[in-house]
C-alpha cells in the first residue's frame, strides 16, 4: 500500500514538473479550460439547436468578437490620445513636471507652501522606479509564459484549445476514470467545488473590470480628459493583469492628465487629479467591487474578502491582492476536506481523555 501511494505521489510530482516545463502549451490550455467553464452554459443552449462542433465554434467566436467590439470605439480617439502621451520623451516629461510643480508651489499661499518641500518632489526618480517595476513585472510574465514565443503561442493556441475542449467535455469525468477507485469520493467532493470557484472568480473579475471601465469612462468624460473611452478601456482591461496592469494604468492616466487634464487643465493640476482618480478607482475596486462581485460569487463575506485582500497585499504586494481571494476560497475547500475531519477526531480524543 505504501509503495502504491509513493508511486502515485511521484506521478503527481512528475506531472506538475512536466506542466511547468511545457508551460508554453499548458498555460493556454489552462486558460482555455477556464474560458470553457464560463462558456459552457451558452454552449448547452446552442447545442439544443445546432450540432456540437458548430455550437463550440460559435462560443469561440463570441470570445474573440466581444473584446473586438469593446475595443473598436477606442480606435476613433486613440490617435488623439496617443498624441498627448510623450512615450518617447519621458525624461523631458519629468523635467516639465518638476518645473511646473515648482511654479505651482510658488503660487500657493505661504502657509500652504511651507507644508510642501519642492526639493522632495523628484518625478524622474518616480518614473525610473515605475519603469523598473514594469520591466520587472513584464520579465516575470514572460518567464511565466515561457518566453515571448510562449506568449505568442498562447494567443494562437487558446482559441484552438477552447474549441476542442468545448467539443470534448465534460473533462472531470474523463480524468476521474483514470484515477484509482479509492480516490473517487474525495475527487467528487473537491474538484467540482474548485472548478466552480475558478468559474465564479473569472466571471466576477471580468464584471469588476467592466464596472471599473464604466466608472472611469464617466469620470473622465465629466472632467473632459482626452481619449476618455480609450483610457477607460485600458484601465479596465489592465486591471485583469497582475502587477503590470495597475502600473501601466496609472502611468497612462498620469501622463495624459499632465498633458491635458480637461477642465482642470494640464500640468501639475492634471497630474494630481489623474493620481487622485486612480487611487479612488483602486480603493473602489479593492473595497467595494471585489467584495461585492468576487466575494458573493465565492461565498465569502465582504469583511472576509477585505481582510483577505489586506493580508494578500501585505504578503505579496499587488500579486497578493489578485491571488489572495481565490487562494483562500480553494483553501476553504481543502480545509473542509482534509483538516476539519482531523480536528474533529482530535477533539473527540481529548473529550474521551478528560
Amino acid at each position: 500500500m505504501r509503495t502504491a501511494n509513493l508511486v502515485r505521489a511521484l506521478v503527481v510530482l512528475f506531472s506538475l514538473w512536466l506542466i511547468w516545463v511545457l508551460r508554453k502549451v499548458t498555460v493556454p490550455l489552462l486558460g482555455a479550460y477556464l474560458f470553457m467553464l464560463v462558456l459552457q452554459p451558452l454552449q448547452r443552449r446552442l447545442t439544443q439547436k445546432l450540432p456540437n462542433s458548430v455550437a463550440a465554434l460559435c462560443c469561440v467566436l463570441v470570445l474573440l468578437i466581444v473584446p473586438i467590439v469593446a475595443f473598436l470605439p477606442a480606435a476613433f480617439d486613440f490617435q488623439h490620445l496617443l498624441s498627448k502621451v510623450p512615450i518617447n520623451d519621458l525624461g523631458g516629461f519629468s523635467t516639465q513636471l518638476r518645473m511646473q510643480f515648482i511654479e505651482w508651489h510658488a503660487s500657493l499661499p505661504s502657509w500652504i507652501s511651507e507644508m510642501f518641500d519642492p526639493d522632495v518632489f523628484e518625478p524622474q526618480k518616480f518614473i525610473e522606479a515605475t519603469g523598473n517595476q514594469i520591466r520587472s513585472a513584464g520579465s516575470g510574465l514572460v518567464i511565466f509564459f515561457g518566453g515571448v514565443f510562449g506568449i505568442i503561442s498562447s494567443m494562437v493556441l487558446l482559441p484552438i484549445f477552447l474549441f476542442f475542449l468545448l467539443q470534448g467535455g465534460p473533462w472531470l469525468l474523463r480524468i476521474r476514470r483514470e484515477l484509482p477507485a479509492s480516490w473517487h469520493p474525495p475527487f467528487d467532493r473537491i474538484l467540482p467545488q474548485i472548478e466552480a470557484i475558478s468559474t465564479n472568480y473569472l466571471v466576477a473579475r471580468v464584471k469588476v473590470a467592466v464596472v471599473k471601465m464604466i466608472i472611469t469612462w464617466v469620470v473622465l468624460i465629466i472632467l473632459g480628459f482626452p481619449g476618455a473611452y480609450s483610457l477607460a478601456v485600458a484601465v479596465g482591461a489592465l486591471s485583469l493583469l497582475p502587477v503590470l496592469g495597475p502600473l501601466v494604468g496609472f502611468l497612462l492616466l498620469a501622463i495624459v492628465g499632465f498633458a491635458d487634464g480637461g477642465i482642470v487643465g494640464g500640468g501639475v493640476s492634471g497630474f494630481v487629479v489623474a493620481g487622485v482618480i486612480y487611487v479612488v478607482l483602486e480603493i473602489v475596486e479593492a473595497y467595494v467591487l471585489i467584495p461585492r462581485f468576487v466575494g458573493k460569487g465565492l461565498g465569502l463575506s465582504d469583511f472576509a474578502v477585505i481582510l483577505t485582500i489586506l493580508c494578500g497585499g501585505a504578503l505579496l504586494g499587488i500579486l497578493g491582492l489578485v491571488l489572495a481571494v481565490p487562494v483562500v476560497a480553494v483553501s476553504r475547500v481543502l480545509y473542509a476536506e482534509f483538516v476539519r475531519p482531523v480536528m474533529k477526531e482530535g477533539k473527540s480524543v481529548i473529550d474521551e481523555a478528560s
